[in-house]
Order: structure tokens, then C-alpha cells, then sequence
């Protein structure tokens, strides 16, 4: 009996076996054609590393500023959709910012960049909503590897600019030695 078991066995991997092995000999026309994209859509990072963003998308621009960003910094503003309402919430939107943010600062070893927080005297509810969502976006970079010392928090106090909450971020990139240094009026 225990014969006849190891038999049958036997027999059912052999099958099997072969069975896998004439399924790779598929014909090749009946598998689908690989989905290409443009070479223009395609970019290197710092690190030699590739992504694929179309021109004109917000993962383009952000690949952009990091790549131009000298040791004066370049700023970039974050959209207006990048928190969910009146909240220090990243929205779904904002999470595939952040998630590429922390990608290109993680492809970019000399990149730091300083999260200018607008702080209106008058308005000092728009300030603090405005602290809490550069804390959630420091947080999360944090959280996906970017060391704390690539990332800074400031406040800017001039009324240029402020609005309700905004973020404008900077990217420096430049010697580590350096402290990070950001065009911040006081």
C-alpha cells in the first residue's frame, strides 16, 4: 500500500512538472504586448535611479525643483489639495506628493529642504493649522527614512504671501557642513 503511494506520487509531480513546463513554451503572440511609455516621460535622479512622470504633472515639477535647487534653495508651494479641508491630514493626493518627496529627497543624498510655515499675527489660527501640517509632513518624510537633520521647519512672518495655512517648501542642495539657511523674512 505505502508502494503504491509513493507511486502515485511520483506520478502526479511528473505530470505536473511537465505540465509546467509546456505552459513556458507558450506561443509568444498570445501573450500581451508590454505597455510602453515616452522616453521623455522618463527621468533620472541624482542617484541614477528613474522615474516616469509626464511632463507638466506635479511629480515632474517636483523632480524639477529638486534637480535645480542650488545651495541659495528654490522654493516650490504645495497645492492647495495636499491636506484634506481645515486639517493637518494628508490627502490622498498629498500622500503620492509626500510619498515622492521622500523619494526624490531619498534618490538626492545632498538635498535638505526647509518647510516655510506662514505665520500671520493676525491670524494666528491659520499659523498654528499651518505648523501642524509642516509637523505631518516632516513626520511622514521621517517615517519613510529622510533623516531629521535634511529637514527644518521655519516661520515666516511677513504678510507677503500668507495665507490660510500654505506651506512653501525649499530645497537646498549642497554641502552637509552648511547649516540649512532658507530666504525666511522675520
Amino acid at each position: 500500500m505505502r508502494r503504491h503511494l509513493q507511486i502515485a506520487i511520483t506520478l502526479n509531480l511528473a505530470a505536473t512538472a511537465t505540465l509546467a513546463l509546456q505552459s513556458c513554451k507558450g506561443d509568444p503572440e498570445v501573450a500581451a504586448p508590454a505597455q510602453s511609455g515616452r522616453s521623455g516621460d522618463i527621468i533620472t535622479l541624482a542617484d541614477g535611479a528613474t522615474m516616469v512622470a509626464a511632463k507638466g504633472s506635479r511629480p515632474r515639477a517636483m523632480a524639477e525643483w529638486i534637480a535645480t535647487a542650488g545651495p541659495r534653495g528654490g522654493s516650490l508651494d504645495l497645492a492647495s489639495d495636499t491636506f484634506t479641508g481645515e486639517t493637518a491630514v494628508l490627502s490622498r493626493t498629498g500622500l503620492g506628493d509626500a510619498a515622492t518627496l521622500a523619494s526624490l529627497l531619498d534618490a538626492t543624498a545632498d538635498a535638505r529642504i526647509v518647510l516655510i510655515v506662514r505665520k500671520d499675527p493676525q491670524d494666528v489660527a491659520a499659523g498654528d493649522l499651518s505648523s501642524k501640517r509642516a509637523d505631518a509632513l516632516v513626520t511622514f518624510l521621517e517615517g519613510r527614512g529622510i533623516a531629521s537633520d535634511r529637514l527644518a521647519v521655519r516661520a515666516d512672518r511677513s504678510k507677503q504671501g500668507a495665507n490660510e495655512a500654505s506651506l512653501t517648501l525649499v530645497a537646498e542642495r549642497g554641502s552637509w557642513r552648511d547649516p540649512i539657511k532658507a530666504a525666511v523674512h522675520s
